[in-house]
């Protein structure tokens, strides 16, 4: 019998942990009424066998059309009536279902969860729809120049790692996937070891924490024992890809390795990104694109993962000026690279990273996804309140020292190259 190990109350706040490893966090808010669940799993597509790549994605698709219990039309039409909402996602370092619903409909939605979590039927005839569905995403990928060129920069940057694979897997990968597959697939990982469940909103605490236990105890561990997730290996030296795609224009994308969300460097490259690409006035967007009139757009993005990140620089550009773009955005870089940035520019980042992440807990379904990823990251969940003051104590000196490290790092160059245009001469 799944027991449960320990209560803990802070606050507003129940943790409660069982012995088949599942972690149960529980907000009180009191301003609606609206419950907010949220899942995370460990692991996933970060530990799919390559010849599976897509794995994941095709299973927690296919987990929404039909379970031992309801058909997919039984789902669908007792969602709407209880006026609820479901999504499972798979994404690089988790399985995540979420949800929501009025306070009042929570005894049958919870049952929904459930079923849908830990007895999905995967439908030979579901099964087919999405793997059709996936592999007309792959194919469509191709279109979008930004996605050509962040999977051929993550290719070149993490390589053979599950970082470097193509979202959602390849044609080769995703095609002979079978029901057997995902049946076992969802057997093997979709295990309570590791797992966090949140939940946010005025229920009655007593009813609902028996609930939760009910739905511990019928979630067996995996027998199988997960595996570790992979090391990250960056290369040694600094690497330039072209594509040459028949796109209208051309693109960029500049990139470094980067802290993985466990660093102590973590806040202070948010703050990096936020500084140097954040918004219309950071220097690359003034630079490049409003003075220099060399891009469309330009900008920068730094992911929160577990094993290891990357800081990218990107720009999309007519095709003439990719040479010259290229130039301003490593003159950009190299010069603030070249002393810490002036402090009424540091507090403005600040203030800009603070707002967003802020007005991103307006609703119960951020604040309970915010509280499973930071507990999944094993950062735990109070970091939520704890980000904003790291943010706030970093220096510019801070910034200026992690800056230099990264961009002492072999670097990353991926050029799509409009078809029909020449290649550029490394600037």
């Amino acid at each position: 019998m799944t027991a449960a190990l320990s209560v803990v109350r802070a606050d507003t706040t129940t943790v409660q942990e069982f012995s088949n490893g599942l972690k149960w966090i529980h907000r009180t808010v009191k301003h609606n009424r609206i419950l907010a669940f949220q899942m995370f799993i460990p692991g996933g597509e970060i530990q799919e066998p390559v010849e599976q790549a897509g794995l994941t994605q095709l299973m927690t698709a296919t987990m929404v059309k039909g379970t031992t219990h309801r058909s997919a039309l039984d789902l669908a039409q007792e969602m709407e009536m209880l006026g609820a909402s479901f999504g499972v996602d798979a994404q690089p370092d988790a399985m995540a279902v979420g949800g929501q619903v009025t306070v009042d409909k929570w005894v049958k939605t919870f049952d929904l969860f459930e079923d849908i979590l830990l007895r999905p039927s995967f439908p030979e005839a579901e099964v087919e729809k999405e793997r059709a569905a996936l592999l007309n995403a792959i194919h469509t990928n191709d279109e979008h120049i930004f996605n050509v060129a962040e999977e051929r920069f993550r290719q070149e940057l993490f390589g053979s790692h599950p970082y470097g694979r193509p979202d959602g897997g390849t044609v080769k990968s995703v095609s002979p996937l079978t029901r057997e597959d995902l049946v076992a697939w969802h057997k093997a990982r979709v295990s309570p070891r590791g797992a966090v469940l949140v939940t946010v909103g005025n229920v009655p605490l007593g009813p609902f924490r028996r609930r939760v236990e009910a739905f511990a105890h019928a979630w067996s561990d995996s027998p199988s024992a997960p595996s570790s997730s992979p090391a990250v290996v960056y290369p040694t030296v600094s690497r330039v890809a072209e594509e040459t795609k028949p796109f209208e224009q051309s693109y960029l994308m500049l990139g470094y390795p980067a802290p993985s969300v466990d660093s102590p460097r973590y806040p202070v490259v948010k703050l990096v990104n936020a500084l140097l690409g954040g918004g219309m006035s950071s220097p690359l967007f003034r630079v490049v694109r409003e003075e220099g009139t060399l891009a469309y757009e330009v900008s920068s993005f730094f992911p929160s993962r577990r094993r290891g990140s990357s800081f990218v620089v990107y720009a999309g550009m007519d095709p003439k000026n990719l040479g010259l773009a290229e130039e301003k955005v490593r003159s950009v870089l190299a010069d603030f690279a070249s002393r810490p940035p002036a402090a009424q520019d540091l507090e403005d980042a600040k203030n800009y990273i603070r707002g967003h992440f802020l007005m991103d807990h307006q609703t119960n379904g951020r604040l309970a996804w915010y509280l499973g990823w930071w507990e999944l990251l094993g950062k735990g969940f109070a970091f939520d309140t704890i980000y904003p003051d790291e943010i706030s104590r970093v220096s510019a000196e801070d910034v200026h020292r992690v800056y230099q490290e990264i961009l002492a790092q072999p670097s990353v160059t991926v050029r799509v190259i409009s078809k029909g245009s020449s290649s550029v001469p490394t600037p």
